[in-house]
């Protein structure tokens, strides 16, 4: 259902009116633009998911699928019998909406916008006193909820004592790392703080024998001090609940399009590969509801990011994690054979196992085979275009700008920082090596003073000569009756700059095939500046992009 979010209705944002026309329009509506392939506002870069509704009602904590669908998941195999992903636009990239924006990839974020990530605000008040008002049971870290002398409140939690920094380093790297690539993440800080700042609540229940309690459970630093993980969604009216990874919520008005086919949740798995997030299920993940403009609309968030890179919060993730699903009747037979010998790949992988870093590095880590703990429908959806959406993404931060975000967990020790920078390098290599390929590996393409400008992902990382020669060829295109004219040029080139054929149609096409790669097909319309008049200059733009395996395609 490729480009399904064209149309210029659909465009405009906080017009409830026209936002509901549109939806007609890519439903299925009468107006004549929807014969056309592209219109007049291709590509559409916002969803118009963010209309006023009611918000609704607040759920529980998601419960576990049931035994027969977790095995039905756990032997489906990624993108098995899936189409391509519903809610991209015409140049296959995801608009921003209430699940996603689009951020350090498509305008780079400078060092200190890296660093300081999803946070909005200044974070609890550093000298005055932290009133607790409830003390957290879930999880096996201790956790709290605090009030301070601003009346904010925030989500607060420690290290175990045997780990200290793990989880909540992990939780402060992965917030940076998942808000620069678009999703949206509680604020994260680090504080540092003493007994006597937590202050009970005897109104609220707490009393300072709980508080006693809760850190003596936490990880103390030789001074004295807690080390304490501070989170916080802002302009939160209504705590909803989690969402899920496959269907809607039929109380959202806003939520049409299947999870399972969001392009950002089917990408999702290869960022919770690179970033280890295998305990991601939906118990994860939080709407709420909020008003922006006079607008109530449910924004959706992925939450508890101290389960991430090596942490399994109270301790290090097990050495399976990431391999297998909790369950996995074969891996179970296939132990019982072998009298318990068997521990599949994984159990030969010496993965490094730190009280800080935990279990993560990169040893043995194929981005093709990793898998979450539990079974998660988006992600077995995933098709080689979703792969390849969230690996050029994951490509795209260099080795400084990762090492500006993990000096955002303030670890003690330099050697665990350089271990964690030299991980996600290695992994985010190995990444780009799976899926950069799709299409050729080719993106950003532009109009640039009458040529055809791109680049060649797998060439600037590194992975192929950037002599690789492909073969271009132009035709003009048909956008009502979609089709295709005879060819125009037939060319071969290395440039990653390409000269658009002296022809006037209104839209044109070039196929772009890459050897033993795949082939992107680009689309672009040009129009008469001025007055229209056979010496007139055309004005082009990039409205459409499409990839395929080589072998997929049948190019006329």
């Amino acid at each position: 259902m490729h480009g399904t979010l064209s149309g210029s209705t659909r465009g405009v944002q906080g017009r409830c009116a026209g936002a509901l026309l549109g939806l007609l329009v890519f439903m299925g509506g009468l107006s004549p633009a929807v014969a056309q392939r592209f219109l007049s506002d291709d590509p559409l870069w916002h969803d118009p998911d963010r209309m006023d509704m009611p918000f609704p009602t607040p759920t529980p904590s998601a419960h576990g699928i049931g035994p027969l669908e977790f095995f039905k998941r756990s032997f489906g195999g990624p993108g098995d019998d899936a189409g391509p992903a519903q809610n991209i636009n015409t140049v296959g990239g995801v608009p921003n909406s209430s699940w996603y924006t689009n951020r350090h990839y498509r305008s780079s974020m400078s060092s200190a916008a890296l660093q300081r990530g999803p946070n909005q605000e200044p974070g609890p008040s550093r000298q005055s006193t932290w009133r607790v008002v409830d003390l957290l049971t879930t999880g096996e870290l201790p956790r709290a909820v605090i009030r301070d002398t601003t009346g904010r409140t925030y989500r607060i939690l420690f290290d175990a004592p045997a780990h200290p920094e793990m989880a909540t380093g992990a939780a402060m790297i992965s917030s940076r790392l998942l808000h620069a690539l678009g999703y949206n993440v509680p604020q994260h800080w680090l504080r540092r703080t003493r007994a006597g700042r937590l202050v009970p609540a005897p109104d609220r229940g707490v009393t300072q024998s709980r508080v006693d309690s809760l850190l003596a459970s936490a990880a103390q630093r030789p001074d004295g001090t807690y080390r304490a993980l501070v989170t916080r969604i802002p302009d939160v009216e209504r705590r909803i609940g989690p969402f899920q990874f496959n269907g809607t919520r039929a109380d959202d008005g806003n939520d049409v399009f299947p999870h399972e086919d969001r392009r950002e949740l089917r990408g999702l798995r290869v960022v919770a590969a690179w970033i280890h997030h295998s305990a991601l299920r939906s118990r994860h993940t939080l709407d709420v509801g909020v008003t922006v403009e006079g607008r109530r609309f449910v924004r959706h968030y992925l939450t508890d990011l101290h389960l991430t890179l090596g942490s399994g919060g109270a301790a290090p993730k097990p050495a399976w994690s990431g391999h297998e699903h909790v369950l996995e009747l074969g891996r179970v037979f296939e132990r019982i054979g072998t009298l318990g010998l068997s521990g599949g790949e994984w159990a030969e992988t010496g993965l490094l196992s730190d009280s800080t870093v935990g279990r993560y590095g990169a040893n043995g880590f194929d981005p093709r085979t990793w898998r979450p703990e539990w079974p998660n429908l988006a992600f077995q959806s995933a098709t080689p275009a979703d792969a390849f959406w969230a690996a050029k993404k994951i490509q795209n931060f260099s080795r400084e700008e990762l090492r500006t975000i993990v000096r955002t967990a303030n670890y003690s020790s330099q050697d665990v920082a350089h271990h964690m920078v030299q991980t996600l390098r290695a992994r985010r290599n190995a990444i780009g090596r799976a899926f950069l390929d799709w299409g050729g590996g080719l993106d950003r393409f532009a109009v640039q003073s009458g040529r055809l400008t791109f680049e060649d992902l797998r060439a600037a990382h590194g992975q192929v000569p950037d002599t690789l020669q492909r073969t271009v060829e132009w035709r003009a295109y048909d956008n009502r009756a979609k089709k295709v004219g005879p060819v125009l040029t037939r060319t071969s080139s290395a440039r990653a700059s390409l000269p658009i054929p002296n022809y006037s149609p209104p839209y044109l096409r070039a196929t772009l095939v890459t050897p033993r790669a795949g082939t992107t097909q680009v689309f672009v319309r040009q129009t008469k500046q001025g007055r229209a008049s056979p010496g007139g200059r055309l004005r082009r733009r990039v409205v459409g992009v499409e990839r395929a395996d080589t072998a997929a395609v049948q190019v006329p």
